[in-house]
């Protein structure tokens, strides 16, 4: 365990004696917090450590030295009966110590109390997983998962509590530091962007994902720093689904979170499709490829419908040239270049099997499902909310009426997300033609979605 994680380990430890003290509990009231903290890091240390393999030495000094005492491998094996844990029950364990210090949060007890206790746990478990330098991938995609569970259980629970308190701010104070500072905004943190990832209606498969991607190029960068050889892996990505899911909108996370953590030097995304690729000339295609791969690195190209580089394969066709063209670039700026490549889950895999090179280059894929209508609803709604615009019950429930049997009868051209922002497009034509007639509308008139306004709509 190193410096870092030590004093990491005494904060966690000092917040939950303080909370103890407080009164507060875990698991309903049943348990202190700092005896359940340790139990639920001992079980979820044990279970990573496990994971295809014994449990080693350093990973059994680094618990000794998160409880404050020496165990032997087998002693800790038993104590928690490894045998018999299961990932959904050592990630329940953990996620349960949210409650506790989101309430403490919301209270004012412990400002902040919730997100420095996950970034505790995920820095100890980084830690724990790079230690000794045999890992496996398995043990990050476990740890992001629960970090991610983390996350969104404290995000709802803060939200239905109300949200925390914040002070007033001096407006005053505000524009003289407006005036001063006019410089741009800087980049975001790694918190931040994951949280801005979390933010996104559904796609808890997809977050997940990338959490565990995150802390897999985390531990890698760790074990380097130890001296720890460590294989070649790929960053590249296929990202498999229906139009609309999210997919540009999460690869252009996933270049500033890589970014972020050092895996490519600048982290933009450059959007490409086979127009962008492939020229109708002979030779042609080979520098329009190249042109564009090279405006793409330091960051990630996103190529979207990229089965349609191989689908036609004619005496004409130049797809394939592309496609070679774009392998031999990506095996040159391997250190400085991600590839996600998008399209429909079927075709994706003709895609890939077109040329051995894909298949060894992309091997990491994220399926971007359909949105269900409740979310397809959500998404509608919070549109709505950017633009301060309040819905009223009724005009919801008939919004969710019509996603409901947009989802059930999908028509040949359904768009998931970008069907609930055409809507809203429509919604507010509506309310506009409702309204134009009123010779003075009022404030309230002006910024309410009302039943008349939805219903009927069509796309």
């Amino acid at each position: 365990m190193n410096d870092r994680t030590k004093q990491t380990c005494r904060e966690l430890i000092e917040s939950c004696e303080k909370l103890d003290t407080l009164g507060y509990k875990v698991s309903s009231g049943r348990h202190k917090i700092e005896p359940f903290t340790k139990l639920a890091m001992l079980r979820l240390f044990v279970f990573l450590g496990t994971r295809g393999k014994k449990l080693s030495a350093e990973e059994s000094v680094f618990i000794g030295e998160f409880l404050g005492r020496s165990y032997s491998r087998e002693e800790l094996i038993k104590l928690v009966r490894a045998d018999r844990l299961k990932v959904d029950d050592v990630i329940d364990t953990v996620v349960m110590l949210c409650a506790p210090f989101a309430e403490a949060e919301c209270d004012g007890a412990l400002a902040d109390g919730s997100g420095r206790m996950i970034a505790a746990v995920n820095d100890m478990g980084l830690d724990f997983i790079a230690c000794d330098g045999s890992s496996t991938t398995e043990e990050t995609a476990v740890l992001g998962k629960l970090i991610y569970r983390m996350k969104n259980f404290t995000g709802s629970y803060i939200t239905a509590r109300g949200g925390v308190e914040k002070p007033a701010e001096n407006k005053s104070s505000q524009k003289a530091d407006a005036a001063v500072n006019s410089s741009p905004e800087p980049e975001k943190t790694l918190d931040e962007l994951m949280d801005e990832l979390n933010s996104l209606v559904g796609l808890e498969n997809v977050k997940s994902e990338v959490y565990s991607l995150s802390n897999l190029i985390r531990v890698r960068k760790m074990r380097e720093e130890r001296g720890f050889e460590q294989p070649n892996i790929s960053l590249h990505l296929v990202f498999t689904g229906s139009p609309g899911t999210g997919k540009t909108t999460v690869a252009r996370l996933i270049g500033r979170i890589y970014h972020c953590l050092g895996a490519i030097s600048k982290g933009k995304l450059v959007e490409a499709d086979r127009s962008k690729l492939v020229s109708g000339y002979v030779g042609q295609t080979a520098i329009k490829t190249r042109e564009l791969c090279e405006s793409a690195v330091g960051g990630v190209l996103f190529i979207d419908e990229a089965y349609t580089l191989t689908a036609k394969q004619g005496q004409n066709d130049f797809g394939m040239e592309a496609v070679e063209t774009l392998l031999k670039f990506m095996e040159d700026n391997r250190d400085d270049l991600v590839v996600i490549c998008a399209g429909y889950t079927g075709l994706m895999e003709e895609f890939l099997a077109s040329n051995p090179g894909l298949r060894s280059r992309f091997n990491k894929f994220i399926d971007f499902p359909d949105y269900t209508p409740d979310e397809l609803t959500e998404i509608f709604r919070l549109r709505c909310e950017s633009y301060k615009l309040a819905v009223e019950d009724e005009a919801l429930e008939c919004a969710h009426a019509f996603f409901e049997n947009r989802c059930e009868n999908k028509p040949e051209g359904f768009a998931n997300a970008r069907d609930a922002r055409n809507y809203f497009e429509r919604v507010i034509t509506r309310q506009a033609d409702r309204l134009a007639p009123l010779e003075a509308p009022t404030n309230e008139q002006l910024m309410t979605i009302t039943l008349d306004d939805v219903i009927g709509v069509e796309l």
